[in-house]
């Protein structure tokens, strides 16, 4: 008698287990049944975002300027007005009411020629590359990097001429005080080097 309870009960468990197992397979599968949810797969890490463009998952890559434009400079520079606007009242810098005028008017002097010349530098930049992919003469193309080269040029040179004018404003304990305000010294220049990275287009979006 025990041994036939056993194997009723034996079967009729199997009997509820097969059908319960058949229906959790399905549920993995995406086909539960009513009542049951399927297990979503999890998605994978989007890690296509190389070069500026990602896979169109709702991201958004990480870049700075237009793909292509790069840097305006011929050479990496630190944007040191930067550093002033954002310290000019930290009262380690000290500095004085003077020193604020005379960088205010350097920045109000030269910001609007930078812009100015950015823009024609992007500009240039993307007719080059139209023509590039027109198959424009070499000689004609010649021409256009010449006037690129001269206008990258002149945005290094007024970049330059900002630096000199905000260390001859500032003493030399300032211009430290502003550096390592701003994380730049020591051999480590976070700053300067993220800075670097911005003027090649290849900052991080916010």
């Amino acid at each position: 008698m025990i041994k036939k309870l056993t194997l009723t009960t034996l079967a009729t468990m199997a009997l509820l287990f097969i059908p319960a197992q058949a229906e959790g397979m399905k549920c993995q599968a995406g086909k539960c049944g009513a009542g049951m949810t399927a297990e979503k797969p999890k998605p994978k890490a989007d890690t296509d975002c190389k070069g500026g463009s990602c896979q169109k998952k709702g991201k958004t890559c990480k870049k700075g300027m237009k793909k292509g434009m790069g840097s305006p400079l011929l050479l990496p520079l630190p944007s040191a007005m930067r550093w002033v606007e954002k310290h000019k009242d930290n009262a380690q810098l000290a500095l004085t009411a003077e020193q604020k005028t005379k960088l205010e008017a350097q920045r109000d002097k030269m910001m609007p020629e930078m812009m100015a010349l950015k823009s024609k530098i992007a500009k240039q930049a993307k007719e080059i590359k139209v023509k590039c992919k027109k198959d424009v003469a070499l000689d004609e193309i010649q021409k256009d990097v010449e006037k690129l080269a001269t206008l990258k040029t002149q945005a290094t040179m007024m970049k330059l001429t900002c630096l000199r004018g905000i260390k001859g404003t500032v003493s030399k304990e300032q211009w430290k005080t502003l550096k390592s305000l701003q994380g730049v010294g020591k051999g480590k220049m976070k700053s300067m080097k993220k800075e670097m990275k911005c003027q090649a287009g290849k900052c991080a979006a916010k």
